[in-house]
């Protein structure tokens, strides 16, 4: 049996987010208050001491990764895992989301994007996404669930039993992530950048702490 803790820090806001874009693969950096946000996250767990880190091999992953390990007295090698990235939208990267969404919503028969939001599940909007991407590039919400499994079960191996480990995450990973533990939609507070969500996990079964 493994017991490692998890601390998932959401990317920090980058120009994309400035501009309501869809960002999945897309590198676009940090903003300066992206970046300033991440340096202080590092601060606030500056005295957690982190066996192993870990963050998509995206631009912003990798910008956050650095910043917050940048506080840390003696901070592991940040590793870079293309597994780790965020679903893939594929003719949707770079379009704007409340257009997109609003658009969705409308199709259905939704009164408004909040209650066509709060209705769907992670994997749902993923899917309609892969559906309805003109380029047949997005992947779907089960393609994406197992590449980033398979990425958070090589954090899993490299970690030491008892360890402590960061993992630089996206929003829509973290939407998936807590839906899978919880059975619920987070709400956007959680899913905000710099945010810090703590999942205990033993033997590969995974609670969410409260914080």
């Amino acid at each position: 049996m493994k017991a490692i803790t998890l601390y998932l820090v959401v990317t920090g806001a980058t120009y994309f987010d400035q501009l309501d874009r869809f960002q999945g693969w897309s590198g676009t950096p940090l903003t300066p208050d992206g970046l300033a946000a991440s340096q202080a996250v590092g601060q606030q767990l500056s005295t957690v001491k982190f066996d192993t880190a870990f963050a998509s091999d995206t631009s912003r992953g990798a910008q956050t990764g650095r910043a917050i390990l940048s506080q840390q007295a003696v901070a592991p090698e940040l590793q870079l895992k293309p597994a780790l990235r965020a679903p893939f939208f594929g003719g949707f990267e770079g379009q704007e989301q409340a257009a997109v969404w609003s658009g969705f919503a409308t199709k259905l028969g939704y009164p408004t994007v909040t209650a066509f939001e709060i209705d769907q599940t992670p994997a749902e909007l993923q899917g309609l996404l892969h559906d309805h991407d003109s380029a047949s590039l997005a992947e779907n919400g089960d393609e994406f669930w197992q590449r980033y499994t398979a990425g958070l079960a090589q954090v899993t191996a490299a970690t030491p039993d008892q360890g402590q480990v960061l993992v630089v995450i996206d929003a829509s990973a973290l939407q998936t992530l807590i839906f899978d533990i919880t059975g619920q939609v987070a709400t956007p507070q959680r899913l905000a950048a710099s945010t810090i969500t703590i999942v205990d996990q033993v033997d590969g079964q995974r609670t969410l702490r409260t914080n």
